[in-house]
């Protein structure tokens, strides 16, 4: 899924544990995809792009086969839980962690390994070849997530425009990747770009959500005031 459905998870996991960091959980969310980022960059894992100009994450064992995609979260719950000392927020790091894979497997095509080294069977339900249901069901799923954590309508609007802003890579259709054929960093940058927007912008309108209820402090704290 695209970067506001993973980070939109943050917020309701911020409702269920109101100690935690809501930047924390927005990384961690979002942690399988920052991997996928640095090893595209370096060319350990590839996109590629066919004859018609399509995209397809072809070859993303490492960041995201299930096997370490759930371990992840494993290790986020370690870290938690013995690292920092924090055990009651171990578990609500380990599955938005874990999250990030589950999700993929959702709306990615059959591009998702069980493990790394192994390259059959190949995961992946294929939402995105269905680029409007996609796009109607992860707008649903952010709303889903606003909505249990009782965000402003200011943080609502912010949620429906980074969907929209989604709109152009869901519909790019054949040919719409051509450029990523001869340039492997602009498809990880693109990327980047869109996760950086989701933080900023899920960060600021959820932190004025809380200082209009009066609970500044945690920052985050979900209330129903509009901001």
């Amino acid at each position: 899924m695209y970067a506001a459905a993973h980070t939109s998870l943050a917020l309701a996991a911020k409702r269920a544990h109101p100690t935690a960091s809501l930047f924390g959980l927005m990384v961690a969310a979002q942690a399988s995809e920052l991997v996928w980022v640095g090893l595209t960059y370096a060319g350990i894992e590839r996109p590629t792009v066919d004859d018609d100009g399509a995209l397809h994450l072809e070859y993303l064992p490492y960041s995201h086969s299930l096997l370490i995609g759930l371990g992840i979260g494993v290790l986020l719950w370690a870290l938690m839980r013995w690292g920092m000392r924090r055990p009651q927020l171990a578990a609500v790091f380990g599955w938005v962690g874990a999250s990030h894979i589950v999700l993929d497997l959702i709306q990615h095509e059959p591009d998702i390994r069980l493990l790394p080294w192994t390259p059959h069977p190949l995961l992946g339900l294929n939402l995105q070849a269905d680029p409007w249901l996609d796009f109607a069901l992860e707008t649903v799923f952010c709303l889903g997530c606003w909505a249990f954590y009782r965000g402003s309508r200011k943080l609502l609007a912010a949620l429906l425009t980074l969907n929209v802003l989604n709109l152009p890579l869901m519909l790019g259709g054949d040919g719409g990747a051509s450029a990523m054929a001869t340039n492997r960093f602009i498809l990880p940058t693109t990327i980047l770009v869109t996760i950086g927007l989701a933080w900023a912008v899920i960060h600021r309108y959820a932190q004025l959500t809380a200082a209009a209820s009066g609970t500044a402090a945690p920052a985050g704290t979900p209330a129903t005031a509009d901001a």
